[in-house]
């Protein structure tokens, strides 16, 4: 989030965070302000007087989006849009807050250089986007006897396509002659052959999307046991919750608690994340990006005797994904864990496994069915099978049914089901 006296752009997480390199290769949205002369000068003053202040970073609240709150109340006294966030300060909760007190006066969108890129080669077939790919390394294909034998109007896309990808691979690099050159080529290619205006359809505003804490109530039977679970997320989304304004396969969850209560006044903490983040972001012919996640904190494992333990630990994996078909995502991920648990006799254990499955959002929200394994190399195994559906109720409610089934060297196996609501409330 940044921005200059009359002008306020937005960063939020809306692109995939694999591609989180510079501005070029991320989606923008500018929001411009109804500040008056007056307002932009006082702006302009405290900028200038605070040139040689530092101020420390936090990440959670006193970050940049809140440093431009304070200087929003300077140009118009009388805001109090500070006072709006005592423990966090979220980019996309304090554009909406700014909204909210009227200060919006024109949103516009600027797609990124990827997405430019793939909705320019979305019409083109898999040969055709084989000529993008031969086409952008060598220019001399554009006189290849077979690439001319195509419609006048495919080598238009095929070409506009190669250069956008010459472009969007140029991004952050130091100027190369040779890369210089293959541009000047492809554009008075371009021009000798355009293709139709590029049209880009703008994507749902963040902070039209749900709010980002989410309390959480559940009721379900873990091995024939009843319980109720509670729950309580500060941020921000995992890729079951309600979708509009959220990527598909797009995840990063701050600070989640969950306490368990079952039959018999049986109390206990279910799981504590610290942080979680998943990036599933499909490849294609065109580019190739991998997908990853990382997670910490405590959870409940099956352990020996049946029991279940609180362990600590760190995990991620890195691997693909692909796009299946309409709004449905194929992900394999490999993964490694590292685990702090008493039923082993080594003070943390290492592990090996996989984490595999399919997301689609489908009318009633998104979908997920998952299959994670972990192999430890003091001869554990453990494995899991789940499926969550979500319900989109409104924009800040939604109800997931969740269904698992876990195993373990040390331990029977355990379904367990469970129907809960998730609040998204600031």
């Amino acid at each position: 989030m940044g921005g200059y006296p009359g002008l306020f752009a937005l960063v939020p997480y809306q692109e995939k965070l694999s591609e989180y390199r510079s501005l070029e290769n991320r989606d923008l949205w500018e929001y411009r302000l109804n500040l008056t002369p007056e307002e932009t000068g006082r702006m302009v003053e405290h900028v200038w007087e605070l040139k040689q202040i530092r101020f420390g970073y936090f990440f959670f609240d006193e970050n940049c989006s809140y440093r431009l709150l304070e200087l929003l109340q300077v140009a118009r006294p009388g805001l109090e849009l500070t006072k709006l966030f005592p423990l966090t300060a979220i980019p996309t909760d304090t554009v909406r807050a700014v909204k909210q007190a009227g200060m919006v006066e024109k949103i516009d969108y600027r797609p990124s250089r990827e997405r430019e890129l793939l909705n320019r080669a979305a019409p083109l077939d898999a040969d055709e986007q084989q000529w993008v790919l031969r086409v952008s390394a060598d220019q001399k294909q554009l006189q290849n006897s077979d690439y001319l034998r195509l419609p006048k109007e495919r080598r238009a896309l095929i070409q506009d396509a190669a250069y956008r990808l010459e472009r969007y691979r140029a991004n952050g690099q130091e100027r190369d002659t040779d890369r210089s050159q293959r541009s000047f080529d492809l554009l008075r290619a371009i021009s000798q052959n355009p293709p139709p205006p590029l049209e880009i359809a703008r994507p749902g505003l963040p902070e039209d999307g749900h709010e980002s804490r989410t309390w959480q109530l559940g009721a379900g039977s873990r091995d024939n046991k009843a319980f109720a679970e509670y729950g309580l997320r500060m941020a921000y989304h995992d890729l079951n919750d309600n979708a509009y304004g959220f990527p598909l396969g797009a995840q990063i969850e701050i600070l989640q608690l969950k306490v368990r209560e079952y039959e018999g006044n049986q109390w206990q903490v279910q799981q504590l994340d610290v942080a979680t983040i998943r990036s599933l972001t499909p490849r294609t012919d065109l580019l190739k990006p991998w997908s990853w996640q990382v997670t910490g904190g405590l959870e409940r494992v099956l352990g020996k005797h049946d029991a279940e333990r609180l362990v600590s630990h760190v995990n991620g994996g890195a691997g693909g994904t692909w796009q299946l078909g309409d709004n449905i995502l194929g992900f394999a991920l490999g993964t490694v864990r590292i685990e702090h648990n008493t039923d082993f006799s080594a003070l943390v254990s290492p592990a090996a496994g996989f984490d595999t499955g399919l997301l689609w959002r489908n009318p009633l929200g998104n979908l997920s069915v998952e299959a994670k394994s972990d192999y430890f190399t003091n001869g554990e195994v453990r494995r899991n099978l789940s499926l969550n559906q979500q319900w989109e109720l409104s924009r800040n409610l939604g109800l997931r049914l969740s269904a698992q089934r876990e195993f373990s060297q040390l331990a029977s196996p355990v379904n367990e089901v469970m129907l809960e609501v998730k609040w998204y409330h600031y």
